[in-house]
């Protein structure tokens, strides 16, 4: 049975990279820059700090020891799809990492994963911001009017809002990190309808002369709109002054906002229907 858990680490390393190529058509560019990625720096770092392991369970332990036991996880599982993939491709008789990833237990969800400002608490930030730090005032309306991912946002051009404002249309992302435009998350594509509020948002935004094909958010040096910096630079400080006022209860950061809007959308509309403007 021991002989069904072995691999040699060079092979592995051949095996992701075969397997890597072979998904990069059929994920986002995001998730094969970003995450295959990662798991092939850790197959490289393990086999120049510890060339000689030779099973998938020596591989777990390894894992265990130099990562989280989320990412240990996360790896395993990655590495028993590719296992699967090599026995369908004719490369392997047996798969070493069948049901290795199901030994470690999935970590809980944090206890803010799905916290939401409370409407009160989301007009306070939004009047600071307007106050404070105006220029990032819009996207923190947009935001909390839209619930859509910073990507999403990040991501709009004019010609992704009908010119009359009523209706913006959600259909790529992009990630802040690749700058790879791609499909959404969900990879659907969703009409959002304007209500008279975000309506004058945009109007207020919309440049004149306008070229449709310029972003709808761009940074303050007129590149595109880094909201990781963003999320560091001025939304964490001055929401977490606000904590320290007692005007908002915690600290949670901008994809937040995404929460907020479905939890006071619930409020107005049936489950289908936030499910489709939020692709949830």
């Amino acid at each position: 049975m021991k002989k069904d858990r072995d691999i040699a680490l060079k092979l592995l390393c051949d095996l992701w990279v075969d397997y890597s190529q072979f998904r990069k058509g059929q994920i986002s560019p995001s998730t094969y820059q970003r995450d295959y990625a990662k798991i092939a720096r850790r197959l490289e770092r393990m086999k120049l700090l510890a060339p000689t392991l030779a099973t998938a369970i020596e591989i777990r332990d390894w894992l265990l020891v130099n990562y989280s036991s989320e990412t240990a996880r996360r790896t395993l599982v990655q590495l028993n799809a590719c296992g699967r993939w090599a026995m369908d491709s004719a490369l392997l008789d047996h798969n070493p990492f069948d049901g290795v990833a199901r030994q470690i237990r999935k970590a809980a969800p944090g206890d803010k994963a799905w916290a939401a400002f409370t409407t009160e608490e989301r007009d306070r930030i939004i009047a600071e911001f307007d106050r404070r730090d105006s220029f990032y005032a819009p996207w923190v309306k947009f935001l909390f009017w839209t619930g859509c991912r910073p990507e999403e946002a990040a991501a709009l051009l004019w010609e992704h809002i009908a010119s009359d404002l009523g209706e913006i249309l959600f259909h790529e992302a992009l990630p802040v990190d690749t700058k790879i435009r791609q499909p959404t998350k969900s990879g659907k594509m969703t009409r959002f309808p304007c209500n008279h509020r975000l309506r004058n948002l945009l109007q207020v935004m919309r440049p004149s002369p306008l070229d449709r094909q310029t972003p709808v958010f761009f940074g303050v040096d007129g590149g595109s709109f880094d909201y990781k910096n963003f999320q560091t630079r001025h939304w964490r400080p001055l929401v977490n002054q606000l904590v320290a006022d007692g005007k908002v209860a915690f600290y949670l950061s901008q994809y937040h906002c995404r929460h907020t809007w479905i939890t006071e959308a619930l409020n107005h509309l049936s489950v289908q229907d936030v499910s489709y403007l939020r692709a949830v």
